[in-house]
């Protein structure tokens, strides 16, 4: 039996703390370590998983062979090309990057070292997308795709705008069922409570004719996550929040549909511990197995096209706003 791989986490904030319960109830992992500027978070994560609160990330880095980094995004880079650097593998908590540039530098330091870099897209460990890989999508491309992601205000995530805090998960979806060039990119998108973009809408056109129309919201009233795709003869939705799924098709043949000319059925799908399976897909690759982590230019990928819904949106509220979009906070 192969020696556990150790782990570490950086960053125990809500989502960081997660982690390291993961980590410490892995079979293959031995969870030696977090850190967290806040020394009294970081101990109390510690207590709570069985590990070591160290003093500096640096010396947490030294002792692991694996590592997530769930700390602000905008030190994400500087973080993760250490360890990469260090020969560790790094799970990083979306978004990869505060920008292209670091992006490009965590991708090129995990090309260097040969080590693993994924990122913590997890919507794709839902079941209801599970399901859509393991069945087989339409050959023919999605033509329309809709996705809602609101959310109630949670003081967390306020280093960054809804773009890279919520709406940065459909992004990745969608690029992964279109898989076609970006077109085209309008959006629109308002600060309410902080002085950065909580609700945004964006329409975004691809070279093969396909249209994703995306809305996020982080002071919403309740919580909506769901997407729906329009494929040739096909219609999918999947409810992130009932966990439930729809698949309808087109066919002549049924007469028992209330849709006259169609088939098809809502599934109620299995509950599952997403963070787990992220987890766990990246312990997977770092014992050389096969996994289906999201990886560091998918992750790249996702952020890139999430800069250019915000740039859409600086350019829409220059244009159409009165004066520049972080003037303050909006009423």
């Amino acid at each position: 039996m192969s020696e556990p791989i150790r782990a570490g986490v950086l960053g125990v904030g809500s989502l960081g703390r997660y982690h390291a319960q993961k980590y410490a109830a892995h079979a293959g992992t031995e969870l030696v370590g977090v850190f967290d500027p806040d020394m009294e978070r970081a101990e109390g994560v510690a207590a709570e998983t069985g590990c070591v609160a160290f003093p500096d990330a640096g010396s947490l880095v030294e002792r692991v062979d694996a590592l997530t980094i769930a700390a602000p995004t905008e030190v994400h880079a500087v973080l993760g090309v250490k360890a990469l650097n260090a020969g560790v593998d790094v799970l990083m908590e979306k978004p990869l990057a505060a920008n292209r540039s670091e992006a490009d530098d965590l991708v090129a330091a995990a090309d260097a070292s040969g080590r693993i870099l994924q990122v913590g897209h997890l919507m794709r460990f839902h079941p209801g997308v599970r399901r859509l890989a393991e069945s087989g999508m339409d050959p023919r491309p999605p033509q329309y795709l809709e996705a809602n992601r609101l959310n109630t205000f949670q003081p967390r995530s306020l280093d960054i705008d809804v773009i890279l805090d919520l709406m940065v998960h459909d992004l990745d979806l969608i690029l992964r069922w279109v898989d076609s060039p970006v077109a085209e990119v309008r959006a629109i998108g308002i600060p309410v409570v902080t002085d950065k973009v909580d609700m945004a809408n964006a329409r975004i056109a691809f070279e093969n004719g396909a249209v994703a129309n995306l809305t996020a919201s982080r002071v919403a009233r309740k919580q909506v996550r769901e997407v729906r795709m329009f494929q040739p003869h096909r219609y999918v939705s999947v409810d992130f929040v009932d966990s439930t799924m729809g698949v309808y098709e087109l066919d002549e043949s049924a007469d028992d549909s209330p849709v006259p000319g169609t088939r098809g059925k809502q599934l109620e799908l299995d509950a599952a511990d997403l963070l787990a399976e992220e987890v766990d897909a990246f312990v997977q690759a770092c014992a050389g197995g096969l996994s289906d982590g999201v990886s560091g230019r998918e992750g790249r990928a996702a952020l890139s096209l999430g800069l250019d819904v915000r740039a859409a949106i600086e350019d829409h509220f220059e244009r159409y706003g009165a004066g520049s979009l972080h003037q303050g906070v909006a009423p």
